[in-house]
């Protein structure tokens, strides 16, 4: 098959698996919630310095923005602009999408810079076209496909030894996720082996300066607590040593996710364990193969430092792995399989077994990426309180930005949170007000506590909405 044709092949490939994706009827996870309001904000009222307690920097949320502004945002005969938040799902969702896409071809093209070698790269493409993490996360609103997306490229410039553009691409991955950094130590291991001169490193630092500096002055323009504060609030990794008893522990759930990085369990096991057993099958050494060996120094210290630092334990936080893996497994596999000179009917047997366990995977429910499901009827449920009188008070304890997004940008109800049972029997209390207001609770997370306090200080709570995992109660005073 000619190589080009096999690209473009694996490229549509991934767009259709992408595409399909990016049509499930799925709510937003928690946390897209939370960044996707951000860029509803800029997109519908023009907050483009997103106020608010911001702990990402705003590259990823811009796009998301630009892509609301450009697929759903309209006008209504007032002028008043709106965006549906479904319509708004698929926007914000649409740009990591497109970077997953372009992920495959980039692979390849970084594979070939890396090995020169046609069939790593097609091995490349294919592993990441396929690979569950990228079908997970690539039809998400996450901040991780764009640190993905653009870490690629910074290790693509790298291995062209184009130094100011991999500065430039790391730049942008830093301005996606402060998680960019912990892709510095690769980049050092890199231009070591390829004994890189000063006047090359200084020129792919230039544009990473230039770029963090931006980033520092943008972060200080906002009126609210800078975002590495908040950001080193919210997690603080670095402050935090796990007690080494729990480091075994830590590890195995981080094998636990980390073994559906190239496929599910079983191919990447085999992958892995071939990439293993290669050197000790195939005598000849690869153009530049000491650059593999680099990318399982960096795949190991990345995994024993998330085991020993207190990171929190989520599995898009392993997405930074998987172009190393896939450049590992790449470089060594064809080399077996033409080893036995049965190089192109093993290689269509090795896709079609790709193939046929991505959609196996698919078929059968990754157990990695989004919401999953979990806030399923979410949007009944905000359709449900938007039809209460404007400034109706609904207490939420729990479902915080996702419920706030599904409300949409314009709603007019009073969303009150109370982290405890007691402060919010307080402060319905102290409210002085006789209509009736609305406690949300999830079926399966107990809140006997929170009605046991209500009906203590004296209202009355009768069920007025149940569906999915959604309770709603009627709060009404005694009397």
């Amino acid at each position: 098959m000619n190589s080009v044709f096999a690209r473009l092949l694996i490229v549509l490939l991934a767009s259709v698996l992408q595409f399909h994706q990016l049509g499930r009827d799925i709510r937003f996870h928690p946390d897209e919630a939370s960044f996707m309001t951000y860029a509803r904000g800029a997109a519908v009222n023009g907050d483009w310095l997103l106020p608010g307690a911001l702990d990402k920097p705003p590259l990823a949320i811009y796009l998301g923005a630009v892509s609301m502004v450009a697929t759903g945002v309209v006008a209504d005969d007032k002028g008043v602009l709106h965006l549906d938040p479904l319509v708004g799902e698929f926007a914000a969702r649409l740009p990591n999408v497109m970077m997953a896409i372009l992920l495959a071809g980039l692979m390849m093209r970084l594979s070939w810079a890396a090995f020169n070698d046609e069939a790593a790269a097609l091995v490349a493409g294919l592993l990441t076209a396929l690979s569950p993490y990228v079908l997970a996360f690539g039809a998400t609103a996450f901040t991780d496909v764009g640190l993905l997306f653009f870490s690629v490229l910074a290790l693509y410039c790298l291995e062209c030894q184009g130094y100011r553009k991999a500065g430039l691409a790391l730049g942008l991955a830093f301005w996606c996720k402060q998680q960019a950094l912990l892709l510095l130590p690769l980049v050092v291991l890199l231009l070591w082996a390829k004994g890189a001169r000063r006047a090359s490193i200084i020129r792919l630092a230039q544009p990473l300066a230039l770029l963090a500096l931006l980033l520092f002055v943008w972060d200080a323009a906002r009126p609210e607590t800078s975002l590495f504060l908040l950001g080193s609030v919210n997690n603080m990794p670095m402050q935090w040593i796990v007690d080494p008893a729990e480091w075994p522990g830590r590890l195995m759930e981080w094998v636990r996710l980390g073994v559906w990085l190239l496929g599910p369990p079983v191919v990447t096991a085999s992958l892995l364990g071939l990439a293993a057993l290669s050197p000790f099958v195939v005598r000849a050494a690869r153009p530049k193969g000491s650059h593999a060996s680099i990318y399982v120094i960096y795949s190991v210290a990345y995994i024993a430092l998330h085991s020993a630092l207190e990171f929190n334990q989520y599995d898009r936080y392993l997405l930074p792995l998987l172009p190393p893996l896939i450049l590992v497994a790449s470089s060594h596999l064809p080399a077996l399989l033409l080893r036995g000179r049965l190089w192109k009917g093993l290689s269509l047997s090795l896709a079609i077994v790709l193939v046929l366990a991505a959609f196996w995977s698919l078929g059968n429910g990754l157990p990695i990426g989004g919401d999953r499901g979990r806030h399923d009827g979410i949007d009944d449920l905000a359709r449900y309180l938007n039809s209460k009188p404007v400034a109706t008070v609904i207490y939420d304890p729990w479902l915080g930005w996702e419920l706030g997004y599904y409300l949409g940008q314009w709603n007019n109800k009073r969303r009150v949170h109370f982290p405890t049972a007691e402060a919010l029997a307080e402060g319905a209390l102290a409210l002085n007000e006789f209509g009736d207001r609305y406690l949300v609770a999830l079926v399966d997370r107990g809140h006997e506590d929170w009605i046991a306090a209500l009906e203590a200080a004296g209202f009355i709570l009768t069920v007025d909405y149940e569906q999915n995992r959604y309770i709603v109660y009627r709060i009404s005073r005694a009397g």
